[in-house]
């Protein structure tokens, strides 16, 4: 009796598992940077401005967005270059658009590109000379007293941002950059 209601418990779950709809793709425009960041001047929640690089159609609640829209952003952290060869860091977040009405429409970086975090160089040099006799203790020496590379987005950087709210409120999904069918 045990085995036919867990059988009958099982049908059932696997049913209302199958019902379940999907969720939807988010949706993503192509945008650009429209101004030059640095690690070595920008520091965390300096704003920065970017625009849409194509027009979004209306969908749902969402109204049209025109190309060339103007969009804001900040600077969620940065980190300046330091000795041993750490390098600048920057993690950017776009945050709105402002549409023609003066309104604010949300948007938000691609999480699963990682276009949001840049890092420069260490600008050290391999490690496996650090082995060489004689050689080591230079290479070794330079990578602990050199300074890294600081990490600049250019005017023009081309990123992508998720338009609304949707993947924060888990109601979309964003896939993976090597699936089949991405943009």
């Amino acid at each position: 009796m045990l085995a036919v209601t867990l059988a009958i418990a099982h049908g059932s779950a696997a049913r209302a598992m199958s019902e379940v709809p999907p969720l939807p793709r988010c949706e993503v425009a192509d945008a650009e940077l429209a101004t030059r960041l640095d690690s070595a001047v920008n520091t965390a929640g300096d704003a920065f401005t970017f625009t849409l690089a194509e027009r979004v159609e209306a969908r749902g609640t969402r109204p049209a967005i025109a190309a060339g829209t103007k969009g804001y952003g900040v600077v969620a952290f940065a980190d300046h270059a330091h000795g041993a060869g750490t390098p600048g860091k920057l993690v950017v977040e776009p945050r709105f658009v402002i549409l023609a009405d003066g309104s604010h429409y949300p948007v938000m970086a691609d999480p699963q590109l990682g276009e949001n975090f840049a890092q420069g160089s260490t600008r050290n040099v391999p490690g496996a000379l650090e082995l060489v006799p004689g050689i080591g203790l230079a290479v070794t020496g330079y990578n602990a007293l050199h300074r890294g590379k600081e990490v600049v987005l250019e005017h023009g950087l081309p990123f992508r941002v998720v338009l609304g709210d949707d993947l924060a409120a888990a109601a979309c999904f964003v896939p993976p950059p090597d699936a089949l069918n991405v943009r």
